[in-house]
């Protein structure tokens, strides 16, 4: 696979936050299409998180739930550095969502891909910890 299309896939993973209202039940579709991109044996891990960051799909989908409460609006992430090694995407971004309270949840972040065919077989999430906890928590 070229260069090219590791990333149109990762751009459309990243683009898939900005499809809906994660909480929002009626509108599940953005993010089964967002789970169906990654491997069964995915590696995901987000900083901040228990267990030392590692999180299943199943606890990524809970952990989304709530936002709708509190969120008026979806989570759209903006590129601004991408680096591709080999099966490796490693992309510098930056995120923009509002918020019911009229607060502004802007982050951002480090992603790392790795890519087994046109699956996402490790996801690796650095972000700014304390900025989720004043804003988000």
């Amino acid at each position: 696979m070229d260069d090219a299309r590791k990333k149109e896939i990762v751009e459309h993973f990243l683009g898939l936050y900005g499809r809906g209202r994660w909480g929002d039940l009626a509108n599940t579709e953005p993010l089964n299409e967002l789970l169906g991109m990654l491997t069964d044996d995915v590696e995901w891990w987000m900083s901040g998180m228990p267990r030392g960051g590692f999180v299943s799909k199943d606890e990524f989908r809970s952990m989304l739930v709530p936002l709708d409460g509190i969120t008026d609006g979806p989570l759209h992430i903006v590129p601004t550095g991408w680096t591709i090694q080999g099966d490796r995407v490693a992309v510098e971004a930056y995120s923009t969502m509002e918020l019911k309270s009229g607060r502004h949840y802007r982050n951002h972040y480090h992603f790392l891909f790795e890519l087994r065919g046109d699956k996402i077989a490790v996801y690796h999430e650095h972000h700014d910890t304390a900025h989720v906890n004043d804003v988000l928590v």
